[in-house]
């Protein structure tokens, strides 16, 4: 879907549908077509095509292969299949749900989202006849695109609904609230991973133990040798030539296909002096001080002062009343129609708006005029070099696309037929990347997907906005066991970092014991070289107490009669041991604060209650899944 859709999709919905309904919208003629396609599912009749699915999976997959460094063994890959096109059945069902509930999109509703696709914009609005000619470059149609945000845009809608149903009961919100008004007393001290690692010294038997048990880890990356040619906008841009008698035609073709883009309506300059109605009641008298300012402006005092000192308007009674130059469509129609009716040096006055009262003086008239090809000379240039540009580069993409098609494995004669270079990359990682293509994930993903691993030509992929690239992959390597002996010091500083994190949580159990022994926790700090956080309230909220340990020391049973001690293994390896000794509700408590976390636990129940719609909508589903669809 578009992406400035997806932005949109929160909480619930993503959690189903993101992955499910994220179909390519590429603005550069990128075409990621798979092949001749099936369909990988029926959702309660409609076919969720096979290569929409293949492709979300590959993105997965890739993305799954450079967080564990290559290692994705066959079982993690069949466990992502079946996530992705669960993903895809979901969606289609929550899609399928909003449709039969009733839910639709207005035209004028479909026209504001596409209106914020940028590069169907043309000077920042929505542009039909722009928008046709992207999406014709890339085979592509309006009704296509259509299609896919009206569902998207059905999508929010009931989720929205579900969102605004949802409530919390009157017993909930009491507990909730109570809770979140809770403070502890808590003392604590932690126990840092590092400064027990530094006094851990591994024997060979551990290091070999520990290498053993993470081969996994010590991997060198799948590489491949990428050759490739680019199709470079800005590169074509930077090559286009301009003469005068190009950009004259071209200023004339505009100029008749867009007047309005080369005109400038009449403008009036006024100055106003504006008397508020804040209370119908009050209009009469309103209008009754306007009429008498009015008498003194027409009685020669000067305009700019009695505005200053009358005018209720804050953005110009300090510039003497001075609205500036505006044609008729700046300002509202009773103003526009007495500015536009007066002669220079007039003033007029009382005028009703719906802001009150005003009095007009016309200072000056800038008569209807049409851009000259001078004034527009350095605008209409970088348009022409935009336009030709796109032209040219949608012809290169045309005739690359023909040439691989007819030479799907020899990139040396689509080079030659579009009379580009070929590029070369040495060991591109599927891990970062490489080269002058960096790591952008969509090259990264087709120059390790089995076609292309295969010795096919990929289609165009896009590195970057206006540029795309066709790859060959050659000498494919796949990740190959490390020797011990060649990351042995990376092998032992691991085993220090995992053994300091063992020895902080083994002392914060031990310090836990001797606390409940009755040790002291000053004698304990010390002999520990630990800090001491002595006993003081905490909320649930205390950004200074370790997110962990807040919520252990919430979780734990409350004191009676004697203080509860427990440790607590934090998130960056250290480990803590805490004691509560007391509970309290919070005497400080912000009334509007607690209102608007008791709103937020609503809201948490309304997301919780739309997942269960989901999981409802998906279990009702009629769907045959195509078993073959991922093979």
């Amino acid at each position: 879907m578009l992406q400035s859709i997806h932005d949109k999709l929160h909480g619930w919905v993503a959690y189903v549908v993101l992955g499910a309904i994220a179909s390519t919208f590429v603005l550069w003629g990128i075409n990621w077509s798979l092949g001749s396609a099936d369909y990988a599912a029926k959702v309660n009749g409609r076919e969720i095509g096979v290569n929409e699915v293949r492709e979300s999976y590959q993105r997965q997959l890739s993305q799954m292969m450079r967080a564990d460094n290559g290692a994705v063994d066959e079982a993690q890959r069949a466990a992502l299949k079946q996530k992705v096109l669960e993903d895809f059945v979901g969606g289609e069902a929550l899609i399928s749900r909003a449709q039969d509930l009733g839910y639709r999109v207005s035209d004028e509703e479909l026209m504001k989202e596409m209106g914020r696709i940028p590069a169907l914009q043309v000077a920042g609005k929505f542009d039909k006849d722009h928008a046709i000619a992207v999406l014709r470059s890339q085979g592509r149609d309006i009704a296509e695109i259509e299609a896919q945000i009206r569902r998207n845009v059905q999508l929010q809608q009931l989720d929205n609904a579900l969102h605004y149903s949802s409530f919390a009961t009157p017993t909930e919100v009491s507990k909730i609230g109570s809770l979140l008004g809770q403070q502890r007393e808590l003392a604590w001290m932690v126990l840092p991973a590092p400064h027990f690692a530094a006094s851990a010294t591994p024997d060979d038997a551990a290091v070999n133990s520990y290498f053993n048990s993470h081969k996994s880890e010590y991997m060198t990356p799948e590489l491949v040798n990428l050759r490739y040619i680019e199709i470079s906008l800005a590169q074509l841009a930077a090559g286009v030539t301009v003469s005068e008698p190009q950009l004259r035609s071209y200023f004339e073709e505009q100029k008749t296909k867009n007047p309005d883009a080369y005109s400038q309506d009449e403008q009036r300059r006024v100055r106003h002096i504006l008397f508020q109605v804040t209370d119908p009641k009050d209009d009469a008298a309103v209008k009754a001080k306007a009429g008498e300012v009015m008498k003194r402006a027409t009685a020669g005092e000067d305009f700019a002062k009695l505005a200053q000192q009358f005018s209720q308007d804050p953005g110009s009674a300090k510039q003497g009343g001075d609205l500036g130059l505006s044609d008729r469509k700046g300002w509202v129609p009773p103003f526009a129609d007495a500015a536009f009716s007066m002669n220079v040096g007039e003033i007029r006055g009382p005028v009703k708006s719906q802001f009150g009262y005003h009095i007009l003086k016309l200072d000056a008239i800038q008569p209807a005029s049409t851009k000259t090809f001078e004034q527009t000379h350095a605008d209409i240039e970088a348009e022409y070099r935009r336009s030709e540009a796109d032209r040219l580069f949608n012809s290169l993409q045309d005739r690359v696309a023909d040439a691989a098609l007819q030479n799907s494995t020899d990139i040396e004669v689509v080079a030659r037929k579009a009379g580009l270079p070929v590029q070369d990359i040495a060991d591109f990682s599927r891990a970062n990347g490489g080269g002058a293509l960096g790591n952008a994930p969509k090259v990264i993903e087709a120059a390790f997907s089995p076609e292309v691993l295969d010795g096919h030509l990929s289609q165009t992929v896009e590195v970057e906005k206006g540029r795309g690239v066709i790859l060959r992959a050659t000498d494919h390597r796949l990740p190959q066991q490390k020797a011990q002996a060649d990351v042995r010091v990376e092998v032992i500083n691991a085993w220090k970092k995992q053994r300091g994190i063992e020895l902080a949580q083994a002392a914060a159990a031990d310090a836990v014991r001797r606390l409940e022994a009755g040790e002291h926790w000053d004698s304990l700090a010390k002999s520990l070289g630990a800090t001491l956080q002595p006993p003081h309230f905490v909320s649930r909220a205390d950004e200074a107490v370790p997110v962990e340990l807040r919520r252990e020391s919430f979780e734990a049973p409350k004191p009676a009669g004697k203080p509860v001690y427990q440790s607590v293994a934090l998130s960056n390896g250290d480990a803590a041991a805490f004691g509560v000794t007391a509970v309290r509700d919070d005497p400080s408590v912000d009334p509007q604060k607690k209102a608007m976390m008791i709103g937020q636990f609503a809201s948490e129940i309304g997301g919780a209650d739309a997942r269960g719609y989901a999981d409802g909508a998906r279990a009702e589903a009629k769907v045959i899944v195509n078993p073959h669809s991922m093979d």
